[in-house]
């Protein structure tokens, strides 16, 4: 029986997968954002907007009035005056936590992310894994998922280093000896929408990875071929590498901050298993990637839905 879902932050790249899936899966599903004037094209596909401030906390017991199910996507990737991490990751879940208790909410579904908690000095990873305290000890029946490197149509990751690339006879590399284990976002999707209604991931944690690990320079080589491009791949020392984050972070949407310079130095790989059984098999990097690198962003939203129902046909859940 389908499931009443809201889904906060659910105007980005994840959250337009989850909401998809969900719909298909035939659960209601409202998506709460900041600014819902930007996410009409949600709306064909059945979901009902919302505006939403997890910051100051307006809106939301509104727009999860009457839920079975609450997911919590609010993510950033860089702080903008009153959008810190503290605000998004710790503050707006208390707000939503708070939310849901009041409205007898049933199920409660966070995204954290690998290395929350476990990289000192990293106010990312420190503010994920706070929030994460406040979710075990909020009396709520939650599941809090940790990706790691999440990849698909209209990531921030490889289509990052396609525009990059794109502009640079040369790509700077830093770290490129760290390993990552990217996981496709139709994955995580299948994840988040398996998990709506079912008992049986109750007060559990999962780690989402994809079926391999990659190092940063592997993942910037596979970038390339597969745009078909000859790039210089330069290794930056650790002060050129600094010097670039100090500079490149006064920008409006800076390619690298000092945080993300310092989660950069650390291993974002899962401790078990690649994919929990329960959700299938994860898809590989190698299979989806070309799919999405090219293209109308359109026509590549439509072949990755495509391909998710194609890996769904196969066992993929």
């Amino acid at each position: 029986m389908g499931q009443r879902v809201c889904v906060i932050g659910g105007s980005g790249f994840v959250g337009r997968a989850i909401a998809k899936q969900a719909v298909t899966a035939g659960h209601t599903v409202t998506v709460g954002c900041r600014h819902p004037e930007r996410a009409r094209a949600m709306l064909v596909d059945g979901v009902r907007l919302k505006r939403v401030d997890v910051v100051d906390g307006r809106g939301i017991d509104e727009a999860i009035k009457g839920c079975d199910t609450v997911i919590y996507l609010v993510g950033l990737l860089f702080e903008r005056g009153r959008y810190n991490f503290q605000a998004a990751h710790v503050d707006g879940v208390e707000h939503v936590l708070a939310a849901c208790q009041r409205a007898g909410v049933g199920q409660y579904l966070h995204m954290s992310a690998l290395g929350a908690g476990a990289v000192p000095g990293s106010s990312y990873a420190t503010s994920k894994g706070e929030a994460e305290k406040h979710v075990r000890a909020s009396g709520l029946n939650w599941t809090i998922f940790r990706p790691s490197i999440i990849y698909g149509a209209g990531d921030s990751f490889f289509s990052k280093f396609k525009t990059i690339s794109s502009a640079l006879p040369v790509m700077p590399v830093i770290c490129g000896e760290t390993r990552f284990q990217p996981v496709w976002v139709e994955d995580v999707a299948r994840a988040f929408v398996g998990t709506i209604g079912n008992r049986h991931t109750a007060n559990q944690c999962y780690e989402l990875g994809g079926p391999a690990t990659y190092s940063f320079k592997q993942l910037l080589e596979m970038t390339l071929d597969a745009l078909g491009r000859k790039r210089l791949l330069l290794k930056l020392p650790n002060f050129a590498a600094r010097l670039m984050a100090t500079i490149s972070s006064l920008l409006p949407t800076p390619p690298l901050t000092k945080d993300q310079l310092m989660l950069l130095g650390h291993d974002n790989v899962v401790s078990g298993a690649p994919f929990p059984a329960l959700f299938g098999p994860p898809a590989r990097l190698e299979d989806v990637l070309p799919t999405f690198i090219f293209g109308n962003q359109a026509e590549v939203l439509q072949q990755q839905w495509d391909l998710s129902r194609q890996h769904y046909r196969k066992g993929g859940v």
